[in-house]
């Protein structure tokens, strides 16, 4: 590059390589403007949006030398002298070229033209398709938990092409931008997978992306494989990584999208879950918290009871015996009568406490008067199963109780919802209350509902009542309390 190229002002003689960005006028930089503004000449490629376009000065001459596939205006040593010979005749040439000009626009060799002719340019990046397409397409192109790094591609090379390492590109955690793609789509999922992939990688073709018409296609690998659009003249972005799975238009594996208002099932499941799956689990069971406090008012919709009831039936249990039962309270006396219960329990309670009795009174221990929706569940009286539970019939039969009332809460935790089970209570008078029959079990009140906000942490380490251990001292190797090297 000569001196002349760090020039603040483009001169005479000078050629800038300008970024056009991936569409609409109000992605340019402002110097990319600038040098538009200050165009004599500028030669520009097919994709440049009619808006940049109309930015050019109405005296400057445009030369058009855009490409499409079977079809180029001119070669790329037919561009490389017109830059040449116009730069001589002392005008201040802009090369205007889509994306960034660095990125798969052929700019590098445009600039070594012009260094082997010893004259002065300048290069304005610009907004790339892969930035613009992802961002309008809401994938993020790296991800902290998802994608460590991400790697711009040509899609003329896909396919069994040995120039790519298509088992370096088959490893996790990274994301795939193959520009000029969509009409190799089935080749590049072939290899992919067949190189150690899995089908269901979420990937997304962006057709337009950033502009009006902008389309995208987001799902599983091998069925964005099946199902891309015909390749044509509107330009599109294959992205191929788990980061595409955060992008509102992913459709799950399965075909599914993820619920929506007024769904009352599950959605199906999948043989696999990616990344950004697993993680959502993991904070939705870290976020987690036994709720005391709710938006008293605040009604919730039926549908989402059901589908979070749907969660908890989805639980397993010994045997299959399904041993849970939920009693929905709607009449506000049955509701007051059971809060009664409760007020009762919670005295009993303070006293057997002894002298942390007035401690425990100031803590607020169930929200039964509050919440929106209240749950009883209950243990159904025994059906005789013995598979699985032959030596712990009613432990195995609780333990899957457990297991419902936990799906219940996870479920409530992903709704944004609070739940907060509630064990003080007599159970024979709720039972009585509830015209349970002989044999069941009342095991819990569940308050359930809209929360203003959600603790930080367990409410009793909040109030200083308890502090939870680590699971170091919980985890034991061999026989109990033999303590060995902590999983993970």
């Amino acid at each position: 590059m000569t001196a002349e190229a760090t020039a603040a002002y483009p001169h005479a003689g000078m050629v800038s390589i300008v970024g056009a960005g991936p569409g609409p006028a109000d992605l340019l930089t402002l110097r990319a403007l600038d040098r538009i503004r200050q165009a004599d000449v500028v030669v520009h490629d097919r994709l440049i949006d009619a808006e940049v376009l109309a930015l050019i000065p109405p005296a400057a001459q445009r030369i058009y030398v855009g490409k499409a596939a079977g079809h180029h205006m001119m070669t790329q040593a037919q561009i490389h002298a017109v830059l040449v010979e116009q730069a001589r005749r002392g005008r201040r040439v802009v090369r205007l070229k889509g994306g960034d000009p660095h990125i798969f626009g052929r700019g590098g060799e445009e600039v070594q033209a012009l260094q082997a002719e010893d004259l002065a340019f300048e290069v304005v990046p610009g907004v790339s398709a892969a930035n613009g397409c992802a961002a309008t397409a809401g994938i993020p192109l790296t991800h902290r938990d998802l994608s460590h790094s991400c790697t711009f591609l040509p899609g003329h090379l896909a396919g069994s092409s040995p120039e790519l390492d298509w088992a370096a590109l088959a490893r996790p955690r990274q994301t795939r931008v193959f520009y000029m793609g969509v009409e190799r789509v089935p080749a590049i999922a072939r290899a992919l997978i067949a190189h150690g992939l899995h089908a269901g990688t979420p990937a997304a073709i962006v057709q337009d992306g950033t502009r009006e018409g902008q389309r995208v296609w987001a799902m599983g690998l091998a069925a964005l494989a099946e199902q891309a659009p015909a390749y044509g003249p509107r330009p599109g972005l294959l992205i191929i990584g788990e980061t595409v799975s955060l992008s509102p238009h992913f459709v799950q594996d399965d075909g599914a999208p993820a619920p929506a208002a007024g769904t009352t099932e599950l959605p199906s499941p999948g043989l696999h879950f990616n990344v950004a799956d697993r993680t959502s689990l993991y904070r939705v069971l870290a976020a987690r918290r036994d709720m005391r406090h709710f938006a008293r008012g605040t009604p919730m919709e039926d549908a989402v009871l059901q589908r979070m009831l749907h969660a908890a039936h989805a639980a397993p249990s010994v045997g299959l015996m399904q041993p849970w039962r939920f009693v929905r309270v709607l009449d506000p006396v049955v509701r007051e009568r059971i809060a009664a219960l409760v007020d009762g329990e919670r005295r009993a309670t303070a006293d057997a406490l002894g002298e942390r009795r007035d401690e425990f009174l100031r803590l607020k221990v169930e929200g039964v008067r509050d919440c929106a929706e209240l749950l009883v569940a209950v243990l159904a009286p025994d059906d005789g199963t013995v598979f699985g539970r032959r030596t712990l019939p009613r432990e195995m039969a609780l333990c899957s109780v457990g297991c419902a009332v936990e799906n219940l809460w996870l479920a409530a935790r992903a709704e944004n919802l609070g739940l907060g089970w509630v064990s003080m209570f007599d159970p024979a008078a709720l039972g009585e209350l509830l015209a349970l029959p002989e044999g069941a079990l009342a095991l819990g009140v569940l308050c359930l509902g809209p929360v203003r906000q959600f603790y930080g942490a367990p409410m009793l380490e909040l109030e200083g009542w308890r502090d939870g251990r680590p699971l170091a001292e919980l985890l034991f190797v061999d026989r109990w309390g033999q303590q060995g090297q902590q999983a993970g």
